[in-house]
């Protein structure tokens, strides 16, 4: 459902280009750091991207298909992939942890009494995280089953530009000239998708929706920026997904009195299809890729999601786009793209 391509995390791995037409070959021969085999090695990372990113894209026709409320399908989808997620930590972070704990021993109790305040500030961060996912998926959810699919996609990729207002208030690094370019760009395209709900194919409303729920996520990217630095992917969406979790079942208790459940197998299918094929294999296959794919080549590849889910939400909810969401649409990922992907340097 999301574009996580533009998560600071991502480091691009950047190399030298050649610099001769006919001594390509020899140059690249004679270095030793790069693998022959490497071209061919990154068809699988761009395979495994595209796949990624049409799972997630499954992600608001298995909300549509549930049959429950917003906040309840986003309960659901974090409850079911909380498990697995902490099946999966305890089988990768725990022996690290013991490795660690091995060599605080080693070194003395003084660097245990030093990052215990550290430890608590970011256990607060991974909270923060927690809350602000949980915010966007609920919005998010709200805003698929308002406007149409494609809308409510392509408004929550504007998440970058939330975060590049971030940074002209400190919390973020300070957008570049890049910003400035595309945010035109990028309000031209949400006019025109508003323009295409307000002349009956969508809601306003549930336009606005999205674009909230691009604001929390953007949030999330500036405080997983920080996480980054002392957790792990999988660290950070296993806090976040237990929160999230947490939070829109306390909300559904409060305000509903109970929480949301399918009455039909069928919406049951849909659940399990939106926590294990989007919310755990898309976007855990996108971690995995980004570790051999540079961030500028992941984000291009990642803009197939929201087309893949308009083509679904026109083939299977019968959802009818004018022009106006092409131009909106082609608008939005123009800007999103020109100020996600950070060229890679020249290096001499």
């Amino acid at each position: 459902m999301h574009n996580p391509a533009c998560i600071p995390a991502c480091t691009p791995t950047c190399r030298p280009a050649p610099s001769g037409g006919t001594d390509n070959a020899a140059s690249e021969n004679a270095n030793p750091d790069v693998p022959q085999g490497e071209t061919r090695a990154m068809i699988w990372p761009v395979l495994g991207l595209l796949l990624a990113a049409s799972l997630m894209g499954l992600g608001p026709i298995f909300v549509r298909l549930s049959g429950v409320s917003a906040e309840a399908s986003a309960f659901w989808r974090a409850m079911l992939a909380a498990p697995v997620f902490m099946i999966a930590s305890q089988i990768l972070i725990l022996p690290q942890v013991g490795r660690g704990k091995d060599r605080t021993r080693q070194t003395g109790n003084v660097a245990q009494s030093e990052a215990a305040p550290q430890t608590t500030r970011k256990t607060g961060l991974l909270i923060v995280a927690g809350l602000l996912f949980a915010a966007d998926l609920m919005f998010a959810h709200l805003a698929i089953g308002m406007t149409t699919v494609a809308n409510a996609i392509l408004l929550n990729n504007l998440a970058p530009l939330f975060v590049g207002c971030f940074g002209l208030l400190g919390l973020a690094r300070r957008p570049s000239r890049r910003f400035w370019q595309g945010l035109p760009i990028a309000m031209l395209g949400a006019v025109c998708l508003f323009f295409a709900s307000s002349q009956g194919n969508g809601s306003v409303y549930g336009d606005a929706l999205a674009i909230v729920a691009a604001g929390f996520y953007g949030a999330y990217f500036v405080v997983i920026a920080r996480l980054r630095q002392d957790h792990s992917a999988l660290q950070i969406m296993l806090w976040s997904t237990v929160v999230t979790a947490i939070v829109l079942a306390s909300y559904m208790l409060v305000f509903d009195g109970s929480i949301g459940m399918p009455v039909m197998a069928g919406g049951w299918l849909a659940l399990c299809g939106l926590a294990f094929l989007t919310h755990i294999g898309g976007q855990g296959m996108v971690s995995v890729c980004f570790k051999r794919v540079d961030e500028a080549t992941g984000s291009i590849i990642l803009l197939w999601q929201p087309f893949m889910s308009a083509l679904l939400g026109a083939l299977v909810l019968g959802e009818v786009l004018n022009p106006w969401h092409g131009l909106g649409a082609v608008c939005v990922m123009v800007a999103v793209a020109y100020i996600t992907v950070r060229r890679r340097r020249k290096l001499a």
